[in-house]
């Protein structure tokens, strides 16, 4: 093959690959993705890769940080057997730094009776859960997840897992 030719191929290889990544690390992409792998690392109860996706000063309005979120996630999750969820990023909206998902999510799964009570809980729900990103550096990808929400969920206040 000849240098002209190598050359020309490369250049292409090159432009495609700053295309791919122009398109990919697009805020708004990053947070859908984020959102998606999120739940993804829940289903698979991956703890230390959900603990890499909320951020430090993660707080919601039933007063929860971290810790704790961290921690009662797994004791709830371990419950189920099966576990599987589905998220449906219904809207998406970027401003600045932060970035919010409205998603409608379905769990299913089978397990001990705290895993039937969490799927009929969070199957009933109709209004979409928020989850709110912050973009923590100059990279593309470095989001965290600083809040959640869903407004018809009701968790019982002094709830001590």
């Amino acid at each position: 093959m000849d240098r002209k030719k190598l050359y020309i191929i490369v250049s292409a290889a090159l432009v495609t690959l700053v295309l791919y990544s122009a398109r990919l690390w697009q805020p708004e992409r990053q947070v859908r993705l984020h959102t998606a792998h999120l739940l993804k690392a829940v289903e698979g109860r991956q703890w230390k890769k959900v603990d890499s996706f909320v951020a430090d000063n993660y707080s919601d309005r039933w007063k929860h940080d971290k810790t704790f979120v961290l921690r009662a996630s797994n004791e709830v999750f371990s419950q189920f057997l099966f576990l599987t969820i589905h998220g449906e990023t219904l809207q998406c909206e970027i401003s600045g730094s932060t970035g919010v998902t409205h998603d409608r999510v379905k769990i299913s799964g089978s397990g001990g009776p705290l895993s039937e009570l969490v799927v009929q809980e969070v199957n009933r729900l109709q209004q979409p859960f928020v989850f709110t990103w912050e973009r923590r550096s100059w990279k593309p990808w470095d989001w965290q997840l600083t809040r959640f929400d869903q407004p018809e969920l009701a968790i019982p206040q002094g709830l001590d897992l």
